[in-house]
């Protein structure tokens, strides 16, 4: 099966993890479980789909040990009965398959990001620490942690997404910060 950009769009589009949340799985289950995390959000960059997901530590061990590198997804179709919204393709699960090849060649291997244990600002801002951050000559402005927060994990997603801007990495990481399972 090809998806166009068109056909990714709306998939991204009509994603609501609070309708129906996809569940990051080991293989392709029918059933969806046990689940290792959840799909937040998806977005489209560079002709390509990307899944911003809340993992367990349990399935970035086993990814990072190797035993489950590729990965695949399972939809379900745009009028199934049990799709949230018809019309649309509707992500089912984000599967991490261990020796069996995925059907679809050429996906990405999963990319974690790390909390990163400096900020790093332009260069007319010195750090001080990850609580506060110093203008210049006139002495010491307070960022709230949430705000600095949301830049760690802006910046973590943009090494893993180069092609997103900090805007929308910034929107991204806003989202799941506040997403709650």
């Amino acid at each position: 099966m090809h998806f166009s950009e068109q056909d990714l769009q709306a998939i991204a589009a009509a994603y609501n993890p609070i309708t129906k949340a996809a569940p990051l799985v080991l293989g392709h289950p029918e059933n969806d479980l046990p689940a290792y995390g959840k799909v937040q959000a998806l977005f489209v960059k560079k002709d390509g789909l990307f899944a911003q997901a809340q993992v367990i530590d349990e399935l970035v061990a086993l990814v990072k040990a190797g035993r489950y590198r590729p990965v695949s997804a399972s939809f379900i179709p745009p009028f199934s009965n049990n799709n949230p919204t018809p019309g649309a393709y509707y992500l089912k699960h984000v599967g991490f398959l261990g020796a069996m090849p995925p059907a679809v060649k050429g996906m990405n291997p999963p990319e974690f990001s790390e909390r990163q244990d400096s900020l790093y600002f332009n260069e007319c801002y010195s750090v001080v620490d990850t609580q506060s951050v110093a203008f210049g000559e006139r002495g010491g402005y307070s960022l709230e942690p949430d705000r600095v927060a949301m830049h760690r994990l802006a910046t973590e997603y943009q090494h893993v997404c180069p092609a997103l801007s900090y805007s929308e990495a910034v929107t991204l990481a806003d989202r799941a910060l506040s997403f709650e399972f």
